[in-house]
């Protein structure tokens, strides 16, 4: 058996065999999470139906570390699909200034993303909201049946979608679980017409393949070079899969590579000095005609005033040789007709690809990459102060 087309021994002796199995098994995962929601949609169709019919409503997408950038990704097309207040908030923020975000005098449904369902700033978010709103309504996603946010069930006002157990990643580095999750978000906001996103689903899981089989190779190759620096660029819905991209290979290699995020636009404003010739800037390139005209003046951008970076490109309708692309990830002209919001689905491989690599490269287990124990597949060490919660806080406390 190989993942990312390396042997089951070697991954097992290296400390990589679960975060090869979970990058590699995506594909077929997003086709077990999209009908997992067809046989529930019932009961999601009629939660959320409910809620919709709202005044004034607001929607909060949150999540800790990763989780959070889910709501990154999904915030665009959430405020445009339903027509309602929007905001992506990490619970990380969340916890620290409640009295900036809740809204007590409107209807809330908090959407929250975990794949343990167990992070203290996430459980504790939920006692907040109960405690700065007086009407709220809970959709939590999670990939761990037992969790505590998959046991918060059963009220009117509550529901969990609780994601294909394989998706609960046993690794450190966040894959399968992230890309499952942000797909069941793309698929609940449509959930009055998801059976007609199976074209769709089946079109992630080609493409998603199609990376797997066509560009490990190169990206390993890449990853395996002296770069220090990495810099993810999006626009849109793949803002988030610029974040999170970041945050894989920088976790992935154990901070040995540092990582940067933007927009290919905010990218000009002073973030574009960090590019020397140790950096590599991968570009997540939108089928958005208007936003790729503004992407594409980007790298000519950065081609005239930086010189001896290394480049990806991942997306069609570009010349890799005019835009001087060291790695380009050409997908067929059928990635059009997949919506933009679909995009970080599939965009986030060659960060996990890379990272794992990279992992290897550096010595490192990629299952448990962080040698000083820093990093922890549910974080350690928060303390969450009660004060906020009793509702006695003071500026002066």
């Amino acid at each position: 058996m190989e993942y990312l087309k390396c042997e089951t021994k070697q991954l097992e002796s290296g400390g990589g065999f679960y975060t090869a199995k979970e990058i590699s098994r995506q594909p077929d995962l997003w086709m077990e999470t999209y009908h997992k929601l067809l046989n529930e949609k019932e009961k999601i169709r009629n939660f959320i139906n409910k809620v919709l019919g709202k005044d004034c409503l607001y929607v909060i997408l949150t999540g800790a570390g990763t989780s959070a950038f889910i709501g990154e990704a999904l915030v665009g097309p959430f405020q445009k699909k339903w027509g309602v207040c929007t905001r992506a908030i990490a619970t990380t923020d969340l916890i620290t200034h409640p009295e900036n975000y809740f809204m007590r005098s409107r209807p809330t449904l908090l959407i929250s993303f975990a794949r343990s369902g167990d992070s203290p700033e996430s459980l504790a978010t939920v006692e907040l909201a109960n405690k700065y709103g007086d009407e709220l309504y809970y959709l939590n996603i999670t990939c761990n049946k037992d969790g505590e946010l998959a046991r918060r069930a059963g009220t009117e006002n509550s529901l969990v979608f609780l994601l294909p157990e394989e998706t609960n990643d046993r690794s450190l580095a966040m894959t399968s679980s992230f890309t499952s999750m942000l797909l069941t978000g793309l698929l609940i906001l449509d959930i009055n017409q998801i059976d007609n996103r199976l074209p769709i689903v089946n079109k992630l899981k080609d493409y998603g393949n199609f990376i797997l089989e066509n560009s490990t190779d190169s990206l390993r190759r890449l990853a395996e070079t002296d770069f220090q620096r990495m810099v993810f660029l999006g626009s849109g819905p793949l803002i988030g899969a610029a974040h999170e991209s970041h945050l894989k290979v920088q976790e992935l290699s154990d901070g040995n590579v540092i990582c940067a995020y933007d927009s290919f636009l905010g990218f000009r404003h002073g973030p574009k000095a960090i590019v020397n010739k140790a950096t590599v800037i991968a570009y997540l390139l939108s089928n958005n005609v208007h936003a790729k005209k503004y992407e594409l003046d980007l790298i000519r951008s950065v081609n005239e005033t930086s010189k001896g970076h290394k480049s990806i490109a991942i997306g069609n309708g570009f010349d890799p040789v005019e835009l001087n692309i060291d790695l380009p990830i050409m997908l067929s002209n059928g990635i059009s007709d997949i919506p933009e919001e679909f995009l970080p689905v599939i965009y986030l491989l060659p960060a996990q690809i890379i990272g794992f690599f990279k992992s290897f490269s550096l010595g490192l287990s990629p299952d448990s990459p962080s040698n000083s124990g820093s990093i922890t597949r549910v974080v350690q060490g928060v303390t969450i102060y009660e004060d906020y919660l009793h509702g006695n806080y003071s500026a002066e406390a």
